[in-house]
């Protein structure tokens, strides 16, 4: 008969062993792709938007009917950019947004009525996929929104920014659906139509070659016949390199324009002809791009050149925009997260950049970073820059390992007994 020490480490190792097994089978926490359900902390309100109210899950609190998922997405993925983490009610918020279809829509002021098809946005599924890509524990969300895109892109290889029957493809829906999925980790060249044609096919042929003026060629308009676009040119660039939101600088190479005449560029010489006329225009406008659209332009530009090879460039630009930041920023969610991209894809400091702390300011104008009720036993919703899936399945593995581990210890103490 066992001895009582023997009897009591059995119990023990038993009682372990059980606990180890359900952990295992439940993987301990609730799965980060698990729809989440839209809480009503999220959609307190202060304000008012398409005739209801402003969520305080937003950052910022201007109306948010054009731009809800947009500068929501935006703040999400600046702030993981900088290891700050986004408040769990500011991501419950977007999660909410996604349609059943994987798509999103600019804001849908009720989650729970079901989204309208016609309604649904690229840019705004685009600049989502990114942001809950870059709290990498959304794998599903993020594929389903992938999904998405790819069933609504054009013959031609491009995306409208609105899709529907009559829809025309665009170089910004284009742009932002090319920087979402290389961001979701799938090549755009895999995108292709049965036509032939990919994403960067369609940005390529929108760009201005030798046809064009010495001073366009490389650059990007609003359609034939309009004047070059500065923030296009940026976005289309950055979305040629194959650049992300914040973009890794690439090794430094230097600036190559056009060549006319001559072959049809591809991919990569495209990006950097794009690049080239950013550089010259920067360069005469004193680092940055001037316009209406001069502040996210040169923003844009600043990832655009880092992604493309040509860091000096993109840092002048970069600290041009530290030099104005106080006046810039103001407490714009959009500004303060486009000003983020812009340091971190240059190596600048966030928390100095132009004399701010940007992303304190940006937190501030959002939701408090607490749990909310809700969340509260959803620990793995944010926690840093980790694959919860990966780390799941090796705590289930490690724990069916332990378990294993102390049954043959149990049946060897039997034995000895």
């Amino acid at each position: 008969m066992p001895s009582p020490r023997r009897r009591r480490r059995a119990a023990a190792a038993s009682v372990l062993t059980t606990a180890l097994l359900c952990s295992a089978w439940t993987g301990g926490v609730a799965s980060a792709d698990t729809p989440t359900p839209v809480s009503a902390v999220g959609y307190t309100t202060t304000a008012k938007a398409q005739g209801g109210p402003v969520p305080l899950a937003l950052y910022g609190k201007t109306d948010p009917t054009t731009d809800g998922v947009y500068r929501q997405s935006l703040a999400i993925t600046a702030l993981a950019s900088t290891d700050t983490q986004p408040a769990p009610s500011a991501v419950e918020w977007l999660l909410g947004q996604q349609c059943a279809d994987g798509g999103f829509t600019a804001y849908r002021a009720d989650p729970a009525v079901s989204c309208d098809g016609a309604r649904e946005d690229t840019v705004a599924t685009a600049t989502a996929i990114e942001a809950l890509r870059a709290l990498r524990t959304y794998d599903t969300r993020v594929a389903r929104g992938v999904d998405w895109l790819r069933s609504k892109q054009l013959a031609d290889g491009s995306f409208a920014s609105v899709p529907g029957p009559n829809a025309v493809g665009d170089v910004t829906a284009t742009a932002a659906a090319t920087s979402a999925i290389v961001t979701a980790g799938t090549s755009p060249e895999l995108l292709r139509t049965p036509q032939g044609r990919t994403p960067t096919d369609a940005l390529g042929a929108a760009q201005l070659r030798c046809d064009a003026p010495a001073a366009d060629r490389g650059a990007f308009a609003g359609g034939p016949g309009a004047p070059v676009d500065p923030l296009l040119t940026a976005r289309a660039v950055l979305a040629l390199g194959y650049g992300t939101q914040p973009a890794v600088a690439a090794p430094s190479i230097a600036i190559t324009p056009l060549t006319c005449p001559g072959a049809e560029p591809n991919r990569q010489a495209a990006a950097q002809a794009g690049a080239a006329w950013l550089a010259a225009k920067l360069k005469a406008g004193g680092n940055h791009l001037g316009g209406p659209t001069d502040f996210a332009a040169t923003t844009t530009a600043v990832q655009a050149l880092a992604a493309t090879g040509h860091p000096a460039e993109a840092g002048a630009a970069a600290d041009w925009l530290a030099a104005g930041a106080k006046t810039m920023a103001g407490n714009d969610p959009v500004r303060l997260a486009s000003l983020i991209l812009a340091a971190v894809s240059t190596g600048r400091t966030v928390t100095t950049f132009g004399g701010l702390d940007l992303p304190s300011l940006l937190r501030d104008t959002g939701p408090a970073p607490t749990p909310t009720a809700d969340m509260a036993n959803q620990s793995n919703l944010i926690n840093g820059p980790e694959d919860h899936t990966l780390r799941d399945t090796l705590a289930a593995v490690i724990a069916v390992l332990l378990a294993a581990t102390l049954i043959i210890g149990m049946r060897r103490t039997r034995r000895e007994d």
